[in-house]
C-alpha cells in the first residue's frame, strides 16, 4: 500500500464513496422536444477529419481525436479551443489523466507531452531535454509545478521542474544521483556504482514538504531540494541494519501533527527527519518484525504496519510457520521514536491496514490470502481480542459500537462480502447467519442515523442493521433484478431507498414496500457501455484534483479505506473548496475556474441515473435518463444503429456528445 498515514484513513476515501455512489447521475431538467430522441442539440461542430474517439476530462474539456489532430472542445460554446496535430491518430489509451492532477498526458514512440486540457498549453515536452525514458512524473500542487525524472541516450539522468501554468522549466538537476558517501575501492566501489546505476532508472519517492521544499529519495539517499532553484539543501543517509546495504521499500510521509518534520519508512524501520536541516530527530529508528508496508499517524502514536519481507531480501525479516508469514506490529512515540510495546506484538500474517476509530484502530491482517481482524488499543499497544477473527472478503468499513465491532467487507477472488458485528468480549460474531453477498459482488449499503441499510446479493433482500444494538432484520422480501444484473449502489433519498444497477432501478419505501421498479435491457455489445462507464473515471479524477489543491499529501492518500471521521472531514474540505478560493493552486486561471465550478456542481446529490438500452421501436440503441424518485424517463437520445457508436457522457454538465457522421460532432444538453 502507498498511503499517507492518518490522512489515508481520514479524507479521500469518503470522497470516493461519493464518487462511487453518484458516478452515473446528475439532476437535469425535463427533455425538450425536437432533435434526436426528443432532446434538442445544443450545438453542432464539424471536425477536421473523421472522429476516432472522444473523452471528457476532469477539467471539463472534451478531447476529440481525429487522424489529423487531437482537439480540445469547449462543451459550453461548442467550439474547438485548440488542436495538436502531433497527437493526431493516437489510440484512446495513449491519452490519460496525470494522476492527482487536472493535466493530461499523451505519448507515442519518442514523444511524451503533458498539457493543460483547457488551454492546450504544453507543460512538458520530452523532446526539449532529449529524454528517451521518463522514469518519474509527479504534479506538486503546493508549488504549482511538475517534477520529471528521465534518462537520455548519453550523459547523466536529469530531474527537472516545470511551471504548471506557463510550461517554463524552472530548473534542471543533473547531479541528484551522484554518490554523497566517500568513494570506495574494490568490491565496495563496484557496489556503489551498481547502486547508482540502478537508482537512475528507479522511480523517485517524492514529497512536497511545504511550498519551498521538495524531498526525494533515490537508492543513494534522501535529498531535500529547493523548489525554486533545484539546489540540494541537505542530504541524509537512511540508517539500514547493514551498512552499505541500500534501503528497500522507502516511503515518505508528511507529518500530521508536527510541522517541523517528515517521516520515512524503509525496510523494518521508521525515522523522523527535521525539515530545516535533515537531521534525524530520534536517536535510532523505530522497528517492527518484518518490513513496513505503511504507517498510520494516530493521536496516541505512529502505528507501523508490518509485512513479511520478500524471500531473498536482506532487508527486514521473514519468518514463516506452517506456511503463514509471522510479523510483529508496534507503535512509536512521536517525541523520541521509542516504541510503546517493549516487544513487537506478534501478528499471524501481514498487517495491511489500520482504520482509526476513536482511541483504537481496527487492524486488517492477511494470512494465506485470508482476512482476519482485531482491535488495537493504540495508547497501550495491545489488542483486545485474544485471537484474530476471520472474516469473509476484505475489510471495507469498520467502527466500534456499543455492541462491538461492526464491519462490512468487500469480496475478493475467493470469498463473498459480508456484514457482521464482533463481540469484543467473546470474539464471536453476533450474527449467526451473516448478511452475505453473492457472485463475488459488493454489498451496496447506506447509513441513516444509527441504521445501516444493506442489500444482500445472496438472498436479494434489503436489511436494516441497528448499529448500537448489534441486531438486524429483513426490511423487504426478495427483490430480484432482471437481466441477472448486480446492484452497485444503494442511496437514501426523501422518497425512500434507491437500489441501482447498470440496467435496473428500484425505489423502496422505509416500510419495506417496493414503490417502483424499472428494467432496461442492456445492448449486446459490451463496447457500447464503455463511454457510459467512463463517467466514473471523470468524477474520480475531478475529486482527486480537488484534493490535490490542498497539498501533495492528499494526492497520495489511499482510495480504499473508509471510516466515520472521513465523512466529517469530507464536508469540511468541500466547504473550504467551494468558499476558500476560486482557483486551484498552480493551474491556469481557465483550468482552475472551470474545475472549481465543476467540483461544486458535483457535490449536489444526483437525482437521476443514465442507462443504455435497446431502442423499443426496432434496431439501434438509446440513452435514457431515469429519475431516481419516480423511476420515469426524463430524457432520451438515440445513438443510432452503429455497432460501436462514438459518444461520451458528462453527468456533471448533463451533456451527451455524439458523432453523427464521420467528422460531425453534436452536443446534446439533457
Amino acid at each position: 500500500m502507498t498511503a499517507v498515514g492518518a490522512y489515508r484513513s481520514l479524507l479521500l476515501p469518503a470522497l470516493l464513496v461519493m464518487v462511487y455512489r453518484a458516478a452515473q447521475a446528475q439532476t437535469v431538467a425535463p427533455a425538450r422536444g425536437g432533435g434526436a430522441g426528443g432532446v434538442t442539440a445544443a450545438w453542432t461542430l464539424r471536425m477536421k477529419g473523421d472522429i476516432r474517439w472522444q473523452q471528457v476530462t476532469p477539467a471539463g474539456m472534451l478531447l476529440v481525436s481525429t487522424d489529423a489532430a487531437l482537439a480540445g472542445v469547449d462543451i459550453d460554446a461548442g467550439r474547438v479551443a485548440w488542436e495538436k496535430t502531433e497527437l493526431g491518430g493516437l489510440p484512446a489509451d495513449s491519452v490519460r489523466v496525470v494522476e492527482g492532477s487536472l493535466l493530461m498526458q499523451a505519448g507515442r514512440l519518442g514523444l511524451l507531452l503533458i498539457f493543460d486540457p483547457v488551454t492546450g498549453a504544453v507543460v512538458f515536452d520530452s523532446r526539449q531535454l532529449g529524454l528517451t525514458q521518463i522514469v518519474t512524473r509527479r504534479v506538486l500542487p503546493q508549488s504549482g509545478t511538475l517534477l520529471v525524472h528521465g534518462r537520455r541516450p548519453s550523459g547523466p539522468p536529469v530531474v527537472a521542474l516545470y511551471d504548471l501554468v506557463t510550461g517554463n522549466q524552472r530548473w534542471a538537476n543533473e547531479t541528484l544521483f551522484e554518490q554523497t558517501e566517500p568513494k570506495k575501492k574494490g568490491l565496495g566501489g563496484l557496489m556503489q556504482n551498481l547502486v547508482r546505476a540502478a537508482s537512475e532508472g528507479t522511480e523517485l519517492e517524492v514529497l512536497q514538504a511545504g511550498p519551498d521544499m521538495i524531498v526525494v529519495n533515490t537508492l543513494t539517499g534522501l535529498r531535500a531540494l529547493d523548489a525554486r532553484t533545484g539546489a540540494v539543501r541537505w542530504s541524509a543517509t537512511l540508517p539500514t541494519a547493514r551498512s552499505g546495504n541500500p534501503p528497500r521499500h522507502v516511503q515518505l510521509y508528511p507529518s500530521v501533527a508536527k510541522a517541523d518534520r517528515i517521516y520515512v519508512s524503509f525496510d523494518d524501520r521508521v525515522m523522523a527527519y527535521r525539515l530545516a536541516d535533515g537531521q534525524a530527530l530520534w536517536a535510532k529508528p523505530a522497528t517492527v518484525d518484518g518490513q513496513i508496508g505503511d504507517i498510520v499517524q494516530h493521536p496516541a502514536g505512529i502505528i507501523m504496519l508490518p509485512q513479511g519481507a520478500p524471500e531473498g531480501q536482506s532487508s527486514g525479516s521473514r519468518k514463516v510457520i506452517n506456511g503463514v508469514v509471522q510479523t510483529g506490529l508496534n507503535v512509536a512515540r512521536y517525541d523520541d521514536g521509542t516504541t510503546i510495546a517493549q516487544k513487537p506484538l506478534h501478528m499471524r500474517g501481514n498487517v495491511t491496514d489500520a482504520l482509526i476509530t476513536g482511541d483504537a484502530a481496527v487492524l486488517e491482517v492477511d494470512a494465506e490470502s485470508k482476512t482476519f481482524v482485531n482491535v488495537l488499543d493504540v495508547g497501550a499497544a495491545t489488542v483486545r481480542l485474544k485471537k484474530d477473527v476471520k472474516i469473509k472478503g476484505q475489510l471495507a468499513y469498520a467502527e466500534l459500537t456499543p455492541a462491538g465491532m461492526l464491519y462490512i467487507s468487500r469480496p475478493d477472488a475467493g470469498t463473498d462480502a459480508e456484514v457482521n458485528v464482533i463481540d469484543l468480549t467473546s470474539g464471536e460474531p453476533r450474527f449467526k447467519d451473516a448478511i452475505e453477498g453473492g457472485k463475488r459482488a459488493p454489498l451496496p449499503y447506506a447509513m441513516e442515523g444509527r441504521t445501516l441499510y444493506v442489500y444482500a446479493t445472496r438472498d436479494r433482500k434489503l436489511y436494516a442493521v441497528d448499529r448500537d444494538a448489534g441486531t438486524f432484520r429483513a426490511l423487504t422480501g426478495e427483490i430480484k433484478l432482471q437481466g441477472d444484473d448486480v446492484p452497485t449502489t444503494l442511496e437514501i433519498r426523501p422518497g425512500g431507498l434507491v437500489l441501482i444497477s447498470s440496467q435496473n432501478l428500484v425505489v423502496v419505501g422505509r416500510d419495506g414496500q417496493v414503490k417502483q421498479q424499472v428494467y432496461y435491457p442492456a445492448p449486446q455489445l459490451p463496447g457500447l457501455l464503455r463511454a457510459l462507464y467512463a463517467m466514473e473515471s471523470v468524477r474520480a479524477g475531478l475529486y482527486g484534483a480537488a484534493a490535490s489543491s490542498y497539498g501533495d499529501a492528499f494526492a497520495q492518500m489511499s482510495r480504499q479505506a473508509t471510516d466515520t471521521a472521513a465523512k466529517r472531514l469530507t464536508a469540511q474540505m468541500a466547504t473550504a473548496y467551494s468558499q476558500g478560493g476560486a482557483q486551484l493552486t498552480g493551474y491556469s486561471h481557465e483550468a482552475a475556474a472551470l474545475a472549481s465550478k465543476r467540483f461544486r456542481a458535483s457535490l449536489s446529490v444526483p437525482g437521476s441515473v443514465f442507462m443504455l438500452t435497446r431502442a423499443p421501436e426496432g434496431n439501434g440503441n438509446v440513452l435514457l435518463q431515469i429519475d431516481k424518485e419516480s423511476a420515469q424517463s426524463r430524457a432520451r437520445v438515440d445513438l443510432g444503429k452503429e455497432r460501436e457508436p462514438v459518444y461520451a457522457v458528462d453527468d456533471v454538465s448533463n451533456m451527451l456528445f455524439l458523432r453523427t457522421t464521420g467528422g460531425t460532432l453534436v452536443g446534446y444538453r439533457l
